[in-house]
């Protein structure tokens, strides 16, 4: 008796071994239903999303998240809000290999820039001219960011005093953004938060601006 009662049990624990990696493997697997939302990507950091993408194939991101806004040999883009789009590249497989976010601060057809510089009390603006809308554009697509997802009250504003920040008006209103200066240098687009990889003050002038790094 305690021998079968041994076996039986070794037999329940070998089952429970065998459905925990199945279920492992079955969650890991690169699945449609396994694979986020676009919505729900747009909400992580690109590490994240590169574990999560990497190995899927083509036709199955274009099954979850409907066809790419543009398309070329080898990659797809998604546009995540209008702002913010997903680049996915693939191997001669067609299985996702890289993944980046990429930042749109300055829409295409950008035409006026209205520039507000902003030091505790202080604040002045000003109209960039087309010389300097050009210098600002390119400033900002050579800017690194990370995608910094802060909780109810931990955002740098909310911790530190003080700081400096340039907000660029685009096109009267049509897109707007912030470079701010507080602990750390970030881009604000749309209440969410960047952390600037390679800081570096926008290159245009406004009163009293120190350009503080």
């Amino acid at each position: 008796m305690k021998k079968r009662l041994t076996l039986f049990l070794a037999a329940a624990a070998v089952l429970a071994a065998a459905a925990a990696l199945w279920f492992g493997l079955y969650y890991q697997r690169k699945s449609n239903d396994n694979l986020p939302a676009l919505s729900s990507v747009a909400q992580m950091n690109e590490a994240e999303i590169n574990k999560i993408v990497c190995g899927y194939r083509r036709g199955q991101l274009d099954d979850v998240w409907g066809r790419p806004d543009e398309t070329a040999d080898g990659e797809d883009v998604w546009s995540m809000d209008g702002q913010r789009f997903l680049r996915v590249n693939y191997n001669n497989r067609d299985r996702a290999v890289i993944c980046g976010i990429e930042i749109l601060l300055f829409p295409p057809n950008t035409e006026t820039v209205n520039i507000t510089y902003s030091a505790g009390t202080a604040e002045s603006s000003r109209k960039l001219n087309p010389t300097e809308i050009n210098s600002v554009m390119d400033w900002a697509a050579g800017l690194d960011l990370r995608y910094e997802d802060y909780a109810e009250g931990e955002a740098p504003n909310e911790v530190y005093a003080g700081g400096e920040s340039c907000s660029f008006e685009i096109n009267g209103g049509e897109a707007s953004f912030s470079y701010v200066w507080i602990d750390d240098c970030y881009i604000v687009l749309e209440n969410k938060w960047y952390a600037v990889e390679n800081p570096s003050w926008p290159p245009v002038e406004a009163d009293g601006m120190s350009g503080a790094q």
